[in-house]
């Protein structure tokens, strides 16, 4: 026989044998119901005037921050559920933070280039995000952001 034609069966065989593993692993009982969950979605606006500098303008480790207060973050969620938060990076775009977004600007001669970060912190009763600058030039406010906050237990 032609060793294509032996390559060619061999592969088919192998794919046999994997679809037939595939749909004896899907048998079995049903495993028991799961215990129901809950979720709470809340979304935030940070309007650019919002932003707290941590630090002074343009020093090292300096960064941005708003406190916004979820009355639904509870103790309980803080201990044993989920917080996940995502920012509106547009029409119809959300990203889940940390959100790393790469910039760069010329002024026809220099070249300026940089990273903003997106991230969050939480604790009951609230949450805190955080836009950090990798070049910490910080003299400039962040603009205005939106941010979804799922909650889940």
């Amino acid at each position: 026989m032609n060793i294509k034609i032996l390559k060619e069966m061999k592969k088919t065989l192998i794919f046999a044998a994997l679809f037939a593993v595939m749909l004896s692993a899907c048998q079995g009982p049903q495993g028991p119901k799961g215990e129901d969950s809950n979720w709470f979605v809340t979304s935030f606006t940070v309007n650019s005037n919002e932003w707290r500098l941590s630090g002074q303008p343009n020093d090292l480790n300096s960064y941005y921050y708003a406190d916004k207060i979820i009355e639904n973050l509870t103790d309980f969620i803080f201990e044993e559920g989920i917080v996940i938060a995502y920012i509106k990076t547009g029409n119809n775009v959300k990203n889940e933070m940390p959100f790393v977004f790469h910039r760069g600007d010329s002024d026809g001669t220099n070249e300026s280039l940089w990273t903003e970060t997106y991230d969050f912190d939480f604790y009951p009763g609230g949450i805190t995000f955080y836009v950090t600058y990798s070049d910490f030039s910080t003299a400039i406010r962040p603009g205005t952001e939106t941010f979804y906050v799922v909650l889940m237990w």
